[in-house]
């Protein structure tokens, strides 16, 4: 079951101790609690200081009362104060900082310009009767001098009569990701008749928790017994409900029910989500950019309602955005396009003016491969601006400095990115000069004169690696094995349909790592999860293991797949 913990794909999970303690609230509470007494016991005999030229301050503030004090119940006011003993103030407060539940208007806190020997927490907001509430500070009180932080610092009080004192606790990982982000709050809806799958756009959760920036392990305190949904939420506009445009979730299909001892385990994934299109711009005097957001698999459909006598236009898709180029040539000035932009069934209407003094979009032209390449990379080149035409009398190519070749240009759908198409042998070397005119756009711009060096690898300058998985089971396939660099950029990718050896050849000596998609629906591509749908994120599995890649060797890697 996924919405547990195991000990899968050598995951290791954090060991969680339970507590064994009587079963009142001050004992169910967070170390935090303990620590708050050990400390004013030994205050009076402890007295600290810095001599001038000592050793650097490493002590963090220490507390020595609250009002009301911690753990406080009929809670009936309107204000808390929490004392130290030493200057202090917030650093980082804006991501650390929650209420659990959520308050409808947050409170004020202070200190906010100058430091303060206290800490105040101004409510704003009534508060529900016969709740526990914590105030969460995570690290972000520190003294003013050294920064040193009061560790993990949460204030509860409660508006009945006694503090709930139940936990759960579990862990957050990115479904795609190796590293899970920072801060995720981890939050629960309780499951009543209130409870819809629409309650998490909408409503603030009933409790709420974070990780923190160096562990992705989380623990929901002080909580009342009950059946809840638990949910993980990168909430990049901090105002406790999902906006699938923004953030990132994770879900569990069943409700949870408290108490419990399990431990959980939530993937955060990015939703794609409904057609939205986004304000177009001009970008250039001839180039207007259309952005969107779209959970389609086809491109949008662009559509110039303007009648513009003698236009020439051109549409692009931008590489690795979500948005459309339209670049057009009208024989006179255009003061205003009028365009629609449909995404299935969603279709939005933009009126399109300059703005300002815009630059005319120029000619420049490179070359967007690599000057020493392996035998299985292509020559590329990219221009600023759509191409229509290339003079290859214009265009020298030559091999090893002597031998004159022909030259032929693939033209991309994009009408910027052309293909030098060769037929190359292990080192050769190639020589290309453009002379003025060879390329030119749909502007009337011709380039410059020009010139690119390359040339391909010796075999024996590469390596090869052969990657063998074992366990797989058949419903396992097909697999999109992805070869990673150090950086877990993307390197090379090969698709398996059955049990064989991954082969990656012409690699560069280097150290890399191995990602692992099992490819679902077989569409060859990693498939992200969706709420509504109640479909989680297909599997990514990283192998642990980086393995050295020498030239002119072939290395192994096994990895093993559990369960």
């Amino acid at each position: 079951m996924r919405s547990r913990l195991h000990l899968t794909h050598k995951v290791r999970f954090f060991a969680f101790v339970k507590q064994q303690h009587n079963t009142s609230w001050f004992s169910k509470a967070t170390p935090f609690l303990g620590l708050i007494f050990i400390v004013l016991m030994v205050v009076s005999c402890a007295k600290r200081g810095t001599p001038s030229g000592g050793a650097k301050d490493t002590i963090p503030p220490v507390i020595i009362k609250a009002d009301p004090p911690l753990g406080s119940t009929n809670f009936k006011g309107e204000r808390i104060r929490i004392y130290f003993d030493e200057y202090i103030k917030f650093k980082g407060v804006e991501d650390q900082f929650l209420v659990s539940p959520p308050m409808g208007t947050a409170p004020i806190l202070s200190p906010q310009a100058s430091p303060s020997k206290y800490l105040e927490i101004e409510l704003q907001d009534s508060l529900l009767p016969n709740t526990t509430y914590s105030f969460y500070f995570g690290n972000a009180v520190v003294d003013n001098n050294e920064e040193n932080p009061y560790p993990y610092l949460n204030y509860v009080m409660a508006t009945g009569e006694q503090i709930d004192s139940l936990n759960l606790k579990g862990m957050v990982k990115d479904a795609y990701l190796r590293k899970a982000e920072e801060y995720i709050n981890v939050v629960l809806y309780a499951n009543d008749t209130s409870y819809t799958d629409s309650i998490i756009y909408k409503q603030p959760p009933r409790y709420l928790t974070t990780t923190l920036d160096s562990l992705p392990t989380f623990e929901l305190s002080f909580l009342s017994k009950g059946s809840y949904y638990m949910f993980a939420l990168k909430d990049e506009n901090k105002n406790n409900k999902y906006d699938p445009y923004l953030d990132k979730l994770a879900f569990l299909k069943k409700p949870i029910t408290l108490p419990t001892d399990s431990l959980y385990l939530l993937e955060l994934f990015k939703e794609k989500v409904l057609f939205k299109a986004e304000r177009p711009k001009f970008t250039g005097s001839n180039h207007i950019t259309f952005g969107y957001q779209s959970d389609l698999d086809s491109l949008p459909r662009l559509e110039l309602l303007s009648q513009v006598d003698s236009l020439w236009s051109f549409t692009e898709k931008v590489a690795d955005k979500d948005s459309l180029n339209f670049w057009f040539e009208a024989p006179s000035k255009v003061d205003s396009l009028l365009f629609t932009l449909a995404g299935g069934q969603a279709i939005d209407t933009f009126k399109v003016k300059p703005v300002g003094r815009l630059d005319k979009d120029t000619l420049t032209f490179k070359m967007i491969s690599k000057s020493s390449l392996a035998l299985n990379e292509r020559v590329q080149f990219r221009s600023s601006t759509p191409i229509k035409e290339i003079d290859s009398s214009l265009i020298a190519l030559t091999l090893s400095d002597t031998i004159q070749l022909s030259n032929v240009f693939a033209i991309g759908a994009d009408r910027r990115t052309l293909t030098l198409e060769l037929e190359p042998k292990p080192e050769d070397s190639y020589r290309m000069a453009m002379l003025p005119g060879a390329i030119q756009d749909y502007f009337e711009q011709t380039n410059d004169s020009l010139s690119f060096q390359f040339n391909f690898k010796a075999l024996e300058d590469f390596g090869t690696l052969r990657f063998e998985l074992e366990n797989a089971k058949p419903n396992d396939y097909p697999m999109l094995i992805e070869l990673l660099d150090e950086k877990d950029t993307f390197v090379q990718q090969v698709y398996i349909t059955s049990a064989q050896d991954a082969v990656f050849e012409y690699v560069n000596p280097g150290k890399y790592s191995i990602r692992i998609t099992v490819d679902s629906n077989g569409n060859r591509r990693y498939d992200t999860g969706n709420f509504l749908q109640k479909r989680e994120p297909e599997r990514i599995i990283y192998v642990p293991e980086t393995i050295e890649v020498r030239a002119n060797w072939e290395e192994r890697l096994n990895f093993k797949l559990l369960d």
